[in-house]
């Protein structure tokens, strides 16, 4: 019976210490600054990277003038323990921020599904969806800038239109004098640029509605940064979303005008096509800028 149990025991002893050294290299050089044993070795490991991501948390706060406050440990708790377990600097920063953002009470961000996603992500997933979210910041900007100008200059430009169409049609009545019906090359020459121009009235209308739409319009997802299992995780996570667009190209019709049939037939065909792609959500544009410094 004794034999058996000092058996078992050196069995346990070697799987143990074989256990030891495969987790010194699954996670060096942390757990090979100590001798402490498996579970404590982890332990110290988490505490330091907290001990790293509660400093960063605490300079991002003094930088930006944050007085903390008080958040509940629902969203703390698992805030804290899951950024322990992060090793890339990059991503230490960004739940150094998140935390900084959530104890903000001008912010008031208190989202506990935030810092289960950031401990789902990966870098590069990250730093994709940071760009998208830049680069529509970006366009919103400019769009803005444009409508805002075009705005201003829209009264004058209907004025400038108004004009130039009231002047060619005061020469259309001038070259068809009392000749109502003249259809001279002149005429007709006159009547397009009038049409040109009550066209280009009309589309000033359209011109504002347009600026709004780009500007709500929903980011695209560049694919090529990213590889399959990253979309779908980004997608899994509600980060993305997926999305068919449907359109049909124009086509140009024959009319075949037989004297001999007695109605008009017309064969025509429409083409229509599709584009796949992936759109950033609300809730990957609010993930990413809880996790970014305040301008």
């Amino acid at each position: 019976m004794s034999k058996d149990l000092n058996i078992k025991s050196s069995t346990i002893e070697k799987g143990l210490e074989l256990a030891k050294d495969f987790l010194d290299k699954l996670v060096m050089p942390a757990v090979e600054e100590t001798g402490l044993l498996i579970k404590e070795k982890v332990t110290y490991w988490k505490f330091k990277n907290q001990v790293k991501i509660l400093n960063k948390a605490k300079d991002y706060c003094e930088k930006h003038g944050i007085e903390p406050k008080t958040v509940s440990f629902k969203l703390l708790v698992p805030l804290i323990e899951t950024s322990s377990l992060e090793e890339d600097e990059l991503l230490q920063d960004k739940w150094a921020v998140l935390l900084g953002n959530m104890v903000d009470s001008d912010q008031n961000i208190e989202n506990h599904v935030f810092p289960y996603i950031l401990g789902q992500i990966s870098t590069n997933e990250f730093l994709v969806l940071e760009k998208v979210v830049k680069d529509k910041k970006e366009r919103i900007k400019t769009l803005k800038a444009e409508l805002k100008q075009f705005l201003i200059d829209k009264p004058n430009i209907e004025t400038d239109l108004k004009k130039k169409i009231a002047e060619i049609e005061e020469e259309i009545k001038i070259e068809q004098g009392d000749k109502i019906y003249s259809y001279s090359e002149k005429v007709w020459e006159l009547r397009k640029k009038k049409m040109n121009l009550e066209s280009q009235l009309r589309s000033l209308s359209h011109r504002e509605g347009t600026y709004n739409w780009r500007i709500n319009q929903q980011e695209s997802i560049p694919e090529e940064g990213l590889r399959e299992f990253e979309i779908s995780n980004l997608s899994r996570l509600g980060l993305i979303r997926y999305i068919q667009e449907n359109f049909a190209d124009s086509q140009t019709l024959e009319i075949p005008n037989s004297p001999d049939d007695d109605y008009l037939t017309v064969d025509f065909d429409i083409e229509v096509d599709y584009e796949e792609k992936y759109l950033l959500t609300e809730l990957g544009e609010f993930f990413i800028e809880a996790c970014s410094e305040k301008e």
